[in-house]
Order: C-alpha cells, then structure tokens, then sequence
C-alpha cells in the first residue's frame, strides 16, 4: 500500500490524562474521536486512489480541507462524548454544547460550551468572532510537499490544546462598511499560553516550525 494512504498511529505517550476538561469531556472521548477520524482519512483515500482519483489532501484547497478536517472533529468528538454534542443550530456557537443544556441541543450564541478549530499551523490561530470561553485547537501535519505523491506521510494530528479563554486574550480586526474582507479575530499571545498550558495531546516527535527573525511559533 503507497505510503501516502498509510494510517497513522496516535503517540501512545502523546495523551494528558492530567489536563483540564470542562463540561464532563474526557481525554478517551478525545483519542476515540482522532482514531475515528484516522479511519475515515484511510478508508475514503483507499477508495480514491484505487479508482484513480488523488486523496482528498490534494483535491481540496487547503482552506477547504482544513474546514473538513473540522467539521468531522465536531462530528466525532459529538458521537463520542457522553457530555457534549454538535451544535444543531446552523453555524450556531460554540461548536459543541452540554447535553441538554439549550432546548433541542441548538443555540446561536451560547455562553457554555466548546468552541472547535482545526489547523495546520503552529500559532496565529483566528476565527470570524472573539470567543469568549473553552476553545479547543486541533492541529494537524499535511505533507503537500514530497515527490513523488505517493511517498507524502499521512496526514495526522500532532497536538490539541485546550484552554478557557476571554476578550482580552484576542485581537480583532473588523472592517468598513464597504469594505469585503471577511472580520477575523486572532489569538493573541496569552490565549496562545493558555493553549499550550493545557496540552490534552502532544505528539512528542513534533518539532514547531522555526521562522526566521521569529521566536518558535
């Protein structure tokens, strides 16, 4: 089998069983949700490349991949958890909320519960809003570079951090009324430490990029 559809293997020194979860959330709910994911990743690139089509890392733009990645860790951590689940209002927040707190599982804006991003980069995390409570980063590693394709690694997830974060750990940029531009929020440094603080996975052959002229991200 290439290389390239290979299914990865969580780091069984990897998992926190120290760190803090809210709301119930427990670390085996976690790994459970990335194996499943791992799986879905394996099967569905198995299926593409048999019938000659590229894995969904190089048939989707990044952004989009990125979104997928997301939405099967909301998904997964939901069928999972006996505490959490999706959502079910359309784009409501945060992304996963207490069992029965909000009538039918649904809120546009809720104050309890955990808010989901995936990414692949090491810092510099946004969203279109400050949040303001638990945020969970996935962070995961895709090889977009190695040639030829079938000898790319596999995609895997490399640390998910979580923190309780407030406004003032976030910088926002709005925009003018006539202006497109979609308003982001970034984490700034201090949410960034919080994230860290709390590691609840962390691959521990994982080495932050170096960016020159920056500290480690």
């Amino acid at each position: 089998m290439a290389r390239f559809i290979d299914r990865p293997n969580l780091h069984p020194r990897g998992f926190n069983h120290a760190a803090e979860l809210p709301y119930g959330l427990r670390v085996a709910e976690i790994r459970a949700a990335l194996e499943e994911i791992y799986d879905f990743l394996h099967n569905v690139n198995r299926f593409l490349t048999e019938r000659g089509w590229d894995r969904l890392e190089e048939t989707l733009e990044a952004a989009t991949f990125s979104g997928v990645i997301s939405e099967m860790v909301v998904q997964s951590t939901s069928k999972q958890s006996a505490a959490l689940i999706k959502n079910q209002y359309h784009n409501g927040r945060p992304d996963l909320v207490p069992r029965g707190i909000y009538p039918e599982d649904a809120v546009h804006q809720g104050e309890n519960g955990v808010e989901v991003k995936a990414s692949r980069n090491d810092g510099g995390w946004q969203g279109h809003n400050v949040e303001d409570g638990w945020i969970c980063i996935f962070q995961y590693q895709i090889d977009s570079q190695t040639e030829p394709i079938e000898e790319r690694e596999p995609t895997k997830f490399v640390r998910v951090l979580l923190a309780q974060l407030d406004e003032s750990d976030w910088s926002f940029s709005g925009r003018r009324e006539t202006s497109r531009r979609t308003p982001t929020a970034s984490i700034l440094r201090s949410g960034k430490e919080k994230l860290l603080s709390n590691p609840v996975y962390l691959d521990p052959t994982y080495e932050p990029r170096r960016r020159s002229g920056r500290r480690p991200g």
